[in-house]
């Protein structure tokens, strides 16, 4: 059991709840899931790279920053909580609109840190994603090397060898 399998809901499963596909305006939207998100926020508050997780809250849904809202005390600093909260409340009432997409944020941030030498975020990120998140990271072509080469240690399989 990982840090982060504490803070889902029972109802959310190993799933967790912030995956999802959708079709808006011709866009594929795929989201990360809770664990993967509560684990990425707290490596960033611990890094106090708190511009970077702003951009993260920035491409959350308003169903995803209330879920996160409900865990905050338990998991995230002060400075995140109010973080988060300034988000809810720039949100206000409207509706979802593709802001940017969560998972090239994501992308962002552990090429981001890969470049900084903080491997063992990017591996405690990459341990929270479900199989159908680690395949989708691995189709981004702006996925860094290294990022790219640790995703096999978490359920990517290796491409069959032209070479014999």
């Amino acid at each position: 059991m990982n840090r982060t399998s504490s803070l889902r809901n029972p109802s959310q499963g190993w799933d967790g709840f912030f995956f999802n596909q959708t079709q808006d305006k011709g866009l594929r939207r795929i989201t990360v899931n809770q664990g993967a998100l509560v684990e990425t926020l707290i490596q960033l508050s611990n890094f106090r790279q708190y511009t970077m997780a702003e951009s993260l809250l920035r491409a959350c849904t308003r169903e995803q920053l209330q879920a996160l809202h409900e865990i905050s005390e338990r998991a995230f600093s002060k400075r995140l909580i109010y973080s988060l909260e300034k988000q809810i409340k720039r949100l206000g009432n409207s509706a979802d609109k593709v802001k940017g997409v969560l998972l090239a944020e994501l992308m962002k941030i552990l090429n981001a840190w890969c470049m900084e030498g903080h491997r063992s975020a990017v591996r405690c990120v990459l341990m929270e994603l479900i199989l159908e998140e680690i395949a989708a990271l691995a189709r981004m072509s702006e996925l860094d090397r290294e990022v790219y080469s640790m995703l096999h240690e978490y359920g990517l399989p290796y491409e069959p060898s032209l070479c014999r």
